[in-house]
């Protein structure tokens, strides 16, 4: 009765997390994402503190580092970006009801193809737009935004309060765990930052290379050159699926001007995405490290709650899943190699006794029984701690 209770309890217990855990899904998101900022830094503070510095000054200039310069970025090429968003659109509206006209006009299967496409948007729908159906969307785009914006900078906080007294929070955490448990814990948990660290440093280098090569590459093809760097910055952070996206934006804006351009375009995307991938991503992430199977069932539920958001979170929560599971696997290995050694010990200790006996009408020393009592104690305590 006592042990249906016991489970009863437990599985209660779970559930009340569970439904916690799903009422401040979003905070959980934001707290997740900044331990893998944190992670990410790490090697960068260690390494100023090597220099020298302390714990709170490294973490300034880091942070100070990567916040002034996206803002420096965002001061420099934001105007840039949005001018050339602004002109794409109205090309990618120009182009679409010019060929939506060629395929009404003609007698082949595109008249049938742009009966089932929408209208073009043309001048005299915007004019016609009121001020009462623009507000709203209006309205939901700057919540958004917004939104965006200031989940962000609480990530940020989150991830500073956390880098510069993880120690003490860690040692908090162990503290509430068995002396058993506390030094797998440990190892675990370093194994998963240092495994998250390594995507997110991956994955940062890659979405810079990836505007780099991207926006010279629209450069020299005529393409607006900011608005691709952009997207394909991005891209690399969407997983599996990141380089062809891009590669399929890249030929859009290619066929714009002609059918040719955008094919070269598509092509150079996807070329720049397999060499990220075969030469940069592998020296900083390692392959062992990489489950896709694990990463997509992954993304499924996280992209369902969360949209874009849980894109980001997926490959770092899949490789902590594994490390996890490699911890639990080796765990179980040690535990049985320590049953066969305690098996032998038993099996030795038994002969010795079974040895100590035969010489019944001697009479032991009592060094020699005090060391045999010693030994059937130590035996059983190191029994049940490998049973616990």
């Amino acid at each position: 009765m006592k042990r249906i209770m016991k489970y009863t309890a437990v599985i209660l217990a779970t559930l009340l997390v569970l439904i916690i855990l799903w009422q401040f899904r979003l905070v959980l998101l934001l707290f997740t994402l900044s331990l893998f900022v944190a992670a990410g830094i790490r090697p960068f503070v260690r390494q100023l503190m090597h220099w020298g510095l302390t714990n709170s000054t490294a973490q300034l200039i880091i942070y100070g580092l990567g916040i002034g310069g996206f803002v420096l970025l965002f001061l420099l090429a934001g105007d840039l970006v949005l001018q050339q968003f602004n002109a794409t659109a109205n090309q990618a509206v120009v182009q679409y009801e010019s060929l939506h006209r060629q395929w009404q006009a003609s007698d082949s299967w595109t008249q049938s193809l742009a009966a089932v496409l929408p209208p073009p948007f043309t001048p005299a729908d915007a004019q016609a737009m009121d001020l009462e159906n623009m507000l709203p969307v209006m309205l939901t785009l700057t919540q958004n935004i917004a939104g965006g914006i200031g989940s962000l900078i609480l990530m940020l906080a989150l991830s500073i309060y956390w880098s510069t007294d993880q120690n003490r929070f860690e040692r908090l955490w162990f503290s509430l765990l068995t002396p058993r448990s506390r030094a797998y814990t440990r190892d675990a948990w370093r194994s998963i930052e240092e495994a998250v660290g390594s995507y997110v440093r991956s994955q940062t280098v890659q979405s810079i290379l990836a505007a780099l090569l991207l926006g010279i590459g629209s450069y020299f093809l005529g393409l607006p050159a900011f608005v691709v760097a952009f997207l394909g910055a991005i891209a690399t952070f969407i997983p599996l699926f990141g380089g062809l996206l891009i590669a399929l934006v890249a030929f859009g804006l290619g066929s714009l001007q002609s059918l040719g351009l955008g094919i070269g375009a598509a092509v150079y995307s996807i070329i720049v995405f397999i060499v990220l991938e075969m030469l940069i991503e592998p020296r900083l992430w390692p392959r062992e490290r990489r489950g896709f199977l694990l990463t997509f069932l992954i993304i499924v539920p996280l992209l369902e709650l969360f949209g874009v958001w849980g894109l980001l979170v997926a490959p770092p929560l899949s490789a902590a899943i594994e490390v996890l599971i490699g911890q639990a696997y080796q765990a179980s290995l040690s535990r049985q190699v320590g049953h066969v050694h305690i098996h032998d010990l038993q099996e030795r200790h038994e002969k010795l006794v079974a040895t100590t006996a035969v010489s019944a009408t001697e009479q032991l020393s009592p060094e020699l029984r005090s060391l045999s009592d010693r030994l059937a104690q130590l035996l059983t305590k190191l029994h049940d701690i490998a049973e616990a």
